[in-house]
């Protein structure tokens, strides 16, 4: 019986369901892997900690979803801390891989990437260069993906890339319709299962992704593109102020 090659070191930082089902998908694969789950992030007593697993791994994944302020004193400390070869892939759901890079000594490192929960092996994985860009880096980025179990797919940077961009718009569009008594929840998820064969509704949609996150999205794409377009319909918002967050809460658009 052959044996497995041995696989680079990971350390998967960040907060909530990115870092746990990262990390748990990497152990699943044979990577030897350290999960730092920061919730309250900053956490200095967690610095040590941090820059002494950085050290000795080959790959950084940084799935902070939000603030800014927080993925960039993470990043830098990252960048500080990691081999020079080491890649740094950082979670760009509100933010752009070449503001990442920004904040790096070494940008050519850098790989922006797009998922939204609910995660699950298989999915597609939206994987972006910041400008000017490093394609040794990316096909680096794409090969470990595959080997994880998921389907890469490459994009321009953009706030959002594509799955989020476009889907929070829809989620958007949807909690506009229910705060305009337009018709319930249930109705417009199944309105829009029925006719448009999605998996699920958007409004289910957005209490899996969490309704904070939903929103933070759409405050970046509104900030980037200051057109209107992304603003987010006030019931979300007013939700997010409730506690209202979805699953993770236990009640948002449904009761879960």
């Amino acid at each position: 019986m052959g044996t497995q090659p041995l696989r680079e070191r990971v350390l998967i930082v960040g907060a909530g369901i990115f870092a746990e089902e990262i990390g748990a998908w990497c152990l699943e694969k044979g990577y030897p892997t350290s999960v730092l789950n920061l919730e309250g992030w900053p956490a200095p007593e967690l610095r040590p900690t941090l820059e002494a697993e950085a050290r000795r791994s080959a790959l950084a994944v940084e799935t902070l979803p939000y603030p800014a302020e927080a993925k960039q004193v993470l990043t830098e400390i990252l960048d500080e801390a990691l081999p020079p070869e080491a890649l740094l892939l950082s979670l760009c759901l509100t933010i752009s891989a070449t503001r990442v890079a920004g904040w790096t000594r070494h940008p050519g490192r850098v790989v922006g990437f797009a998922l939204l929960p609910p995660l699950s092996l298989g999915l597609p994985t939206e994987l972006a260069c910041p400008l000017p860009g490093d394609t040794g880096a990316l096909e680096r980025a794409r090969a470990w993906w595959q080997a994880l179990g998921l389907s890469p797919v490459v994009v321009q940077d953009a706030v959002g890339m594509v799955h989020p961009r476009i889907l929070c718009a829809l989620i958007n569009e949807a909690a506009f319709a229910v705060m305009e008594g337009v018709a319930t929840p249930e109705d417009i998820d199944t309105a829009m299962k029925l006719g448009t064969n999605y998996p699920r509704g958007p409004l289910e949609w957005a209490d899996l992704i969490g309704l904070d996150l939903v929103v933070a999205i759409l405050d970046a794409l509104e900030a980037e593109h200051q057109s209107g377009t992304h603003r987010a319909a006030p019931v979300l918002r007013q939700m997010v102020r409730a506690g209202l967050l979805g699953r993770k809460s236990g009640r948002g658009f449904y009761n879960w």
